[in-house]
């Protein structure tokens, strides 16, 4: 009798919680902005007997900023709940104001949790909807049109969103009831972002011309497609494992032509975009995606561009375009396996075991002692193989598929005979790789 006297929302979260193994009294944050959706879940939590511990993250991107900040660390305290206040760095990127808040949030949210962690954000039904017809708007695939997930990775931690089936009506009957105060944002009625445009008209215009349910059919569409976007998840882990067993000298950002003819143009068309969304970059658009898809057929000598990202053919190869993660200023010279790497981005370490996935880019103990420099390409340069001849180092650059537009600038690691050993993240000396169980100069990316 007692549970079911309690209110709406606090039967709903205690279940969801429930579901995901949490029981009362063990810790967890909350993302609060002090606003009425992140007001209502604190509350509810400390109803319900978790210990919490606010976060609050002051944007400073109004005047306003210090004084909401204030407002959060009280009420949070009149709870019972500490509260940590964190700053948005100035230097925040993002596409738009609205993507750089997420962005930057996220980011300063998860630095703050350790293993086992668990971050809780109120995102509620009627976001998803909103979610969902954003993404539909701008074009998005599966990917965009899926669900928030209720529950992922975050940090070294957990991020639970555990209101995401929950009308926004039920959060604000709780506050009301309990008679708690909250912010209210005024950039949540500024119709210049397209979030609050989609709230205030689209949502209501859907239910004028009869879709009284649109929120909760809209967000139910997105938990389906969800499931979708999890099938296709697993059908790409499957392909890629078959990927790297058939191809495994290949890195993580290079394909095999061989490979992606098998597949019919629908799944290459999942498989480069799953094989994108791993490697963290932009997805091209449609037109570009196809035309990507028609280059597939040649053998190579082919960059195909799109905002954000750029692939190249080269061979029975199809590599991705990274940024290269050295500075071009970087200084040449004598080198020791000790000493720091002259160009940021990569590490050196000694290890005596070596994970396979990194023997493309170790070297042997062999070379160890040797007198290694780094420095860049010369015109004209030729390299010596350990057999004596001498090989072209623009044939060698153009195999490793590097772009043209980075062989100048790239480091080189060379030893006194005149032996290029190295291009890290491209090519190792053949007769240099390291062997399982030898000891061995890795390198790697930070």
């Amino acid at each position: 009798m007692e549970w079911l006297a309690r209110p709406e929302l606090e039967q709903r979260l205690q279940t969801r919680l429930h579901q995901g193994g949490l029981t009362p009294g063990q810790p967890l944050f909350v993302a609060y902005s002090g606003g009425s959706d992140s007001t209502a879940l604190l509350a509810a939590l400390v109803a319900l007997g978790y210990p919490a511990h606010a976060l609050h993250v002051d944007h400073g991107w109004h005047e306003q900023s210090p004084a909401w900040a204030d407002f959060c660390v009280a009420q949070a305290h009149g709870l019972g709940v500490p509260c940590t206040v964190l700053h948005l760095p100035p230097e925040t990127t993002g596409e738009g104001p609205e993507d750089q808040a997420r962005r930057g949030r996220y980011a300063l949210l998860a630095a703050q949790l350790q293993d086992g962690d668990v971050l809780l954000t109120a995102q509620h039904q009627q976001d998803q909807a909103e979610t969902f017809l954003l993404q539909l708007l701008r074009g998005t695939g599966i990917a965009g049109l899926a669900a928030m997930p209720w529950q992922k990775p975050l940090g070294r931690g957990q991020l639970l969103r555990p209101l995401l089936q929950v009308p926004k009506s039920v959060m604000l009957d709780y506050l009301q009831e309990k008679n708690i105060p909250y912010l209210q944002d005024p950039a949540n009625q500024n119709p210049r972002f397209d979030r609050v445009r989609v709230r205030q008209q689209l949502l209501p215009l859907l239910q004028e011309m009869g879709w009284q349910h649109a929120v909760e059919t809209v967000a139910r569409t997105a938990e389906n497609l969800g499931d979708v976007h999890a099938l296709v998840d697993d059908w790409f882990a499957i392909y890629w494992e078959r990927h790297r067993a058939a191809f495994p000298h290949l890195r993580d950002n290079a394909l095999s032509l061989h490979f992606l003819r098998e597949l019919s143009p629908a799944m290459q068309r999942m498989f480069l975009r799953g094989w994108l969304q791993q490697l963290q970059v932009p997805q091209p658009s449609q037109a570009r995606l196809a035309i990507l898809q028609k280059a597939l057929e040649s053998n190579g000598g082919r960059c195909i561009q799109w905002a954000g990202g750029a692939c190249w053919l080269q061979g029975q190869t199809l590599y991705w375009w990274g940024s290269p993660e050295f500075a071009e200023d970087w200084q040449e010279g004598p080198w020791h396996s000790d000493e720091p790497l002259p160009f940021a981005g990569w590490e050196c370490r000694k290890v005596k075991a070596l994970p396979p996935a990194y023997a493309h880019q170790a070297l042997t103990a062999a070379v160890s002692g040797e007198n290694l420099y780094w420095r860049r390409r010369q015109p004209g340069e030729k390299a010596c193989m350990a057999s004596g001849e001498h090989r072209p180092l623009k044939k060698i650059m153009l195999e490793a598929a590097i772009p043209p537009e980075w062989r100048a600038h790239m480091p080189l690691l060379w030893d006194s005979r005149g032996h290029l050993l190295l291009i890290p993240g491209f090519y190792t000396a053949p007769w240099a790789r390291a062997v399982q169980g030898s000891a061995a100069l890795c390198f790697t990316r930070h």
